[in-house]
């Protein structure tokens, strides 16, 4: 099984190159900003959330990992011209980010929000892209445990359909199947952009029956179809 560890300012050169040069949820602003100045608004915006809440994110432990091949948001069909192809030296097989929605400038900005600012948001989880579904799964199972051990009882994220026009900027937002089989529920929407919830306090209880149900089916049957991955009946 992969270790975990906890996404700090001090490690912000283990996430993925895509990710440490953007402050886009950490700012209000328009466009990507993947710059030397947004790595630094992200590392700044790392130190002021360690300090006031804790560690805003988690990482997957490379010990033991295959070369890294690149990494993609979760859901969002791949862009080939977009250069986020990583080195074999750089960083965590997967990350994911989480904060109080205080905390998040870009909430400010977008048609829905949720219910009051002490609200925990999770965001930007991406994933080595040849175990992109398992690593991503666990991820955010193992992000979810870590937040109710820290007394946290509900959960937010932001999902769009895929090929909606949000998928132009590919880690925005989940896709909203990933987060539906995972025990989100949609709780507001604007066009296609979809505000969830989880409720910490019965979930993950339920997503671990879950699981033991899909290993004995796999037992079974060790090539499921696409369909068997999401409630829509999709790939």
């Amino acid at each position: 099984m992969p270790g975990y560890l906890p996404l700090c300012a001090s490690q912000q050169d283990l996430l993925p190159t895509a990710c440490r040069c953007c402050a886009w949820w950490q700012t209000a602003t328009n466009g990507y900003h993947r710059t030397a100045d947004s790595a630094e608004k992200r590392r700044q915006w790392m130190l002021s959330v360690e300090a006031a809440w804790g560690s805003p994110g988690l990482l997957q432990d490379r010990s033991g990992s295959s070369p890294y091949p690149g990494s993609r948001a979760i859901g969002v069909p791949r862009d080939e011209s977009r250069a986020d192809h990583l080195p074999d030296d750089l960083p965590a097989p997967a990350s994911i980010h989480y904060a109080p929605a205080i905390a998040l400038p870009r909430l400010s900005r977008l048609p829905v929000a949720p219910p009051d600012e002490d609200a925990l948001i999770v965001f930007c989880l991406r994933s080595e892209e040849d175990q992109a579904l398992t690593q991503a799964r666990r991820l955010l199972q193992r992000a979810l445990g870590q937040l109710k051990s820290r007394g946290v009882q509900k959960v937010y994220a932001f999902a769009a359909l895929a090929g909606s026009p949000e998928d132009q900027d590919r880690c925005q937002f989940f896709s909203l199947d990933f987060l539906e089989l995972n025990g989100f529920q949609q709780v507001a929407s604007d066009g296609d952009l979809y505000l969830m919830r989880a409720d910490l306090r019965g979930l993950l209880g339920l997503v671990s029956q879950a699981q033991s149900v899909m290993r004995r089916a796999l037992a079974h049957d060790p090539a499921p179809s696409p369909a068997a991955w999401t409630r829509r009946g999709t790939s």
